[in-house]
C-alpha cells in the first residue's frame, strides 16, 4: 500500500521572483545610496507577504492540516489532498504559484520511498 503526504512551504520573508524582478531586500543590499522608498518598498512587501502566508495557513488549517514553523518559513502538512489539488485550491483562492512551494512524499506501509 502506498500513501502520501503533501507539504506546503511558505517562506516568510521571500517568494519566488521572476527573472526581471529585483527583491526589495536585494535592492537595499546593493543600492548606494539606499533611498527611503527602497525601505518603504521592503516594508510594504513584508507586510503583504505575511498577510498572504497567514491566509494560506488559515485555509489549510481549516482543512485539518498540521503546521510548524522554522526560522524562515511556515511548513504545512496534510494528506487529504494530492499535490495538484492543493495547487488548484490555492490558485482558486487567489494565490499565485510564486507564493508557495509544494512537495509530495509517497510512503509505503513500511516507510518512505
Amino acid at each position: 500500500m502506498v500513501d502520501y503526504q503533501v507539504t506546503v512551504i511558505l517562506k516568510l520573508f521571500a517568494r519566488t521572483w521572476l527573472p526581471d524582478e529585483i527583491p526589495p531586500l536585494e535592492r537595499i543590499r546593493t543600492a548606494t545610496p539606499v533611498q527611503p522608498e527602497d525601505i518603504y518598498n521592503l516594508r510594504n512587501f513584508l507586510a503583504e507577504r505575511l498577510v498572504r502566508v497567514a491566509a494560506i495557513t488559515q485555509l489549510l488549517l481549516n482543512r485539518g492540516w498540521r503546521s510548524r514553523g522554522t526560522k524562515e518559513a511556515v511548513i504545512l502538512e496534510g494528506n487529504d489532498l494530492e499535490a495538484h489539488e492543493v495547487k488548484e485550491l490555492l490558485l482558486a483562492n487567489g494565490f499565485k504559484p510564486c507564493e508557495f512551494e509544494i512537495k509530495l512524499d509517497y510512503r509505503r506501509k513500511w516507510g518512505y520511498m
